[in-house]
């Protein structure tokens, strides 16, 4: 299914989350977090939030593809980016938590996705021009985090302690991370919207996919210590893997 709508995107991660519910598949929990995200922006747009709203809409659209062809690709057996691939084999672990999930998730769209698709619709010097529309999906996020937090403390009471402890003044760990994370996918931005040919552009994706894989890595690989208390939190987590994507796509 091609998507050229935000609402066609809605309407094709609806359909991922079915399918992740009916399978059982932990593949549900970023889905169901980037769902309320987009709906988040969508609203947002109809009531006039962006400078240019029709731009942003053609972002989104162009960001939730990538998410989209990933998927498939990896469900297909074919090749897709080394952050992703990380990704979609972790949701093979039964190990792996639900935040490590998200984060992974999130590392991948936003740290390597984000920044091209932004350079894809804007070129040259014409990326400067939609900073201040990019910058304000961060307050768009902001409004989301303390929910997104609650969910997590219903999967894993623990959570809260988590989060305050990682609090980074007035914002937690979600909002702090995506804040961190689409900054440094506006310097990718720019860099793309500025390569000189394809070939140059193809470089700078295949050196950022690097980069955001090994971080991935990171995420998916403890040591002893750090893998012990992994183990004991996705143990002690509540519910079903369909439960708790039930939990996380609640608006």
């Amino acid at each position: 299914m091609a998507v050229n709508s935000i609402q066609e995107v809605l309407g094709k991660l609806e359909e991922i989350i079915q399918r992740a519910k009916e399978e059982q598949s932990s593949i549900g929990y970023f889905a169901a977090l980037y769902y309320r995200m987009t709906l988040a922006v969508s609203e947002a747009i109809q009531r006039g939030e962006f400078e240019n709203g029709s731009r942003m809409e053609q972002m989104d659209v162009v960001f939730a593809r990538r998410y989209f062809d990933a998927l498939e690709s990896w469900r297909s057996g074919q090749a897709t980016t080394l952050s992703w691939k990380i990704a979609f084999e972790a949701t093979h672990n039964p190990n792996i938590t639900v935040m490590q999930h998200l984060l992974l998730g999130m590392n991948a769209h936003i740290n390597l996705d984000l920044g091209i698709a932004a350079a894809t619709i804007r070129q040259k010097d014409a990326i400067f021009g939609m900073r201040k529309d990019f910058m304000h999906i961060n307050s768009i996020i902001e409004r989301l985090t303390n929910q997104t937090q609650e969910q997590l403390s219903a999967i894993w009471l623990p959570f809260t302690w988590l989060d305050r402890f990682f609090r980074s003044e007035d914002e937690g760990w979600i909002g702090f991370s995506i804040r961190i994370a689409r900054g440094a996918a506006w310097k990718s931005a720019q860099m793309l919207a500025f390569a000189p040919d394809r070939n140059a552009e193809n470089l700078i994706i295949q050196q950022l996919d690097q980069q955001v894989a090994s971080l991935a890595r990171k995420l998916d690989q403890q040591g002893f210590w750090l893998g012990l208390l992994l183990s004991w939190m996705r143990r002690s987590e509540k519910g079903s893997v369909r439960a708790k994507i039930e939990i996380l796509e609640k608006g």
